[in-house]
């Protein structure tokens, strides 16, 4: 019989291990962290800084905090928040940059709404954990700023590229499909910032934060997931898919993104769809993206080429989206997928002599050697999050039967 709380012991020493790891990557002389570490983990400290990997340790540490308890997490919190607020973000036009010199001189002062959104969701998550009313006045004024000059009035969704004056620009940082098209609209974009609105209501019960949110999960379920219950990634500006690829690793983890936006809205019909809607994604993935071992397929490209390299947040984030849906409604088939996750990052993807995962594996389980640990990308956020939501999760189980998903 499967036991959950050994599963969640062992998931817990990881979670302490991967943030040990990150810990170490703080800067102590000129702020903020260390933003780039080779395959065994040595630290270029001449390395550029990343805004947006910023925001995912802020948030990482944050949210570790409310959920192990230990003051150290908080305290790196407080370091990361300090370097955001005083070198991140633009004091005269609004917004967050994209990148930093190691002194914290801005590089790249782009103003993606990807980054806004991640922004948005580590400060709203450092403010639940410290109860610092500033990092929240932030978060709304960045919420404030990515309405104004990014929602887009005549077809719903968002704008994504603009300049330090929050001109539009080509979208060439998260919308470069496989076929050369700078898509003016991604799947990814408004992904992460339902997830940021989902926490920023959490902390405001802001009635226009709430009322966003729900547009955005209207606009997830009828025009980014297609019929055959799968993301369309990649859009004009009026909403036509340009890409015909299947990211596995971004349905799955929609799948339970979406869940804890829609319980957060207060219109139940669509709540209810989202739930519905998202439960069946979990079993289409379960079905068409998971090998005989048990991991995730990566990518389905033109309808036949399949990526089978296991990716860490692809993992990562399926093992979370299984155990979600297997709440919903007991499905053991759903549990086995989530448990045989687990075990591909244990047997394959977890460092046991440097620390931290892989970035990806082969099939066979051998490393790419020469990726790095620790780059713009490649951060806590998935991994450490999957770890934080599985501890939660296991906790709740064993207090019901099944999770509520009903609207609240």
């Amino acid at each position: 019989m499967l036991d959950l709380f050994k599963i969640k012991n062992s998931i817990t020493e990881e979670a302490t291990s991967i943030l040990d790891f990150w810990l170490s990557m703080q800067d102590k002389n000129l702020g903020g962290f260390y933003c780039y570490a080779d395959y065994t983990g040595n630290i270029d400290t001449e390395h550029e800084k990343s805004v947006l990997l910023h925001s995912r340790i802020l948030w990482t540490f944050s949210s570790a905090y409310r959920v192990l308890g230990d003051k150290r997490y908080l305290a790196a919190a407080e370091h990361c928040y300090k370097f955001m607020v005083d070198k991140a973000l633009d004091s005269l036009h609004g917004g967050v940059y994209w990148l930093l010199d190691k002194n914290g001189n801005v590089t790249d002062s782009q103003k993606h709404v990807y980054n806004q959104g991640f922004a948005i969701y580590a400060l709203s998550e450092y403010y639940l954990a410290s109860g610092a009313e500033d990092a929240l006045d932030v978060a709304m004024n960045l919420f404030y700023l990515v309405e104004e000059h990014a929602y887009d009035v005549t077809y719903g969704g968002y704008r994504e590229a603009f300049d330090k004056n929050w001109n539009p620009i080509e979208n060439q940082l998260v919308c470069d499909t496989a076929e050369g098209i700078l898509a003016e609209k991604s799947m990814n974009t408004h992904l992460h910032v339902l997830e940021a609105y989902t926490v920023l209501h959490q902390a405001t019960q802001n009635e226009l934060v709430e009322r966003k949110l729900s547009e955005l999960c209207k606009l997830m379920s009828e025009k980014v997931v297609d019929g055959t219950l799968h993301y369309g990634l990649f859009f004009t500006r009026d909403w036509r898919c340009v890409s015909g690829d299947v990211s596995y690793g971004h349905d799955i983890e929609g799948t339970w993104l979406m869940d804890e936006a829609a319980k957060q809205i207060h219109d139940k019909a669509l709540a209810n769809k989202v739930f519905d809607q998202s439960y069946d994604m979990a079993c289409i993935t379960s079905v068409e993206g998971v090998d005989r071992d048990g991991a995730v397929f990566n990518e389905l490209r033109e309808g036949h080429l399949l990526d089978s390299d296991r990716i860490w947040w692809v993992q990562a984030e399926a093992m979370v989206g299984f155990f979600n849906a297997y709440q919903k409604k007991n499905a053991v088939m759903l549990l086995d997928n989530a448990v045989g996750c687990w075990n591909i990052i244990q047997q394959q993807l977890k460092d046991k002599l440097n620390g931290e995962w892989y970035w990806k594996v082969k099939r066979n389980g051998q490393p790419y050697k020469g990726l790095p640990k620790v780059e713009p990308w490649k951060c806590p956020y998935h991994n450490g999050r999957a770890c934080l939501e599985m501890i939660k999760r296991i906790d709740l189980s064993n207090s019901q039967t099944t999770t509520k998903f009903k609207n609240v």
